[in-house]
């Protein structure tokens, strides 16, 4: 599951006339990368959640023969966040699931070492944790709390690149708790508060390692510069 229906306002004026996943990077589109990534992990089938200029996002998903892609649109992306995505998509998912950000570049072997078995996060611990960080608390390699700001007296260890492996037996009550979240008005939620919700049920939610792989997550034009220089010109 790709979430892409934000507006992507911090890269205009790149995102005035396309979505941002179809801004350029390195002579293709953004999400190009992303596809290319995942099929080499040895993924067939794709649901990509589409909102701000969603014809022309379809119009190249629909280009890609060698992957199985459904688009579901959000069509209250532009005031709501990307918990109300995932639960866009919810409907088409069946069994285990990638969950990725739609503004997220990454290496293949991120992909890999997420298809562990079990509900995961992959988590970096190499990197400054600035106020736009997921920040992720820890007990082990167990995930005690995840999201911008954590509850008062846990320590962030590491950074939610913005990847995630929900197991298939798990995905129901995920989609169950956004759904209340949404229900009792939190409209502008990201998706880490259902994982929240789900941690302090007592899921496991385990943290897959990627420290020292490559990925950008790009909000902005530092962003997508740095991801150029890291991934374009490598």
């Amino acid at each position: 599951m790709i979430l892409a229906a934000g507006i992507g306002s911090r890269l205009s004026p790149l995102t005035e006339t396309r979505p941002k996943a179809l801004v350029p990077f390195g002579g293709r589109p953004l999400i190009a990368g992303t596809l290319d990534a995942l099929a080499e992990c040895g993924v067939r089938s794709v649901v990509v959640v589409t909102g701000h200029g969603r014809q022309a996002l379809r119009q190249y998903l629909a280009e890609r023969p060698d992957l199985d892609v459904a688009c579901v649109d959000n069509p209250a992306y532009a005031t709501t966040n990307t918990l109300a995505s995932l639960l866009a998509a919810a409907p088409e998912i069946q069994g285990d699931f990638l969950l990725l950000d739609g503004d997220l570049v990454f290496e293949p072997a991120v992909g890999v070492r997420l298809l562990e078995p079990g509900t995961r996060l992959a988590i970096d611990y190499g990197r400054p944790l600035d106020d736009e960080a997921v920040k992720v608390a820890l007990w082990g390699e167990r995930i005690v709390a995840v999201g911008k700001t954590l509850p008062a007296g846990l320590s962030a260890k590491a950074e939610s690149i913005g990847m995630a492996r929900i197991d298939g037996a798990v995905a129901p009550r995920l989609f169950a708790l956004g759904r209340v979240l949404l229900a009792n008005g939190a409209r502008q939620a990201y998706y880490e508060a259902a994982f929240q919700r789900l941690i302090d049920e007592g899921l496991a939610f385990e943290g897959t390692d990627v420290t020292g792989l490559r990925w950008v997550e790009i909000d902005d034009h530092d962003d997508l510069g740095r991801a150029e220089a890291m991934f374009v010109a490598a």
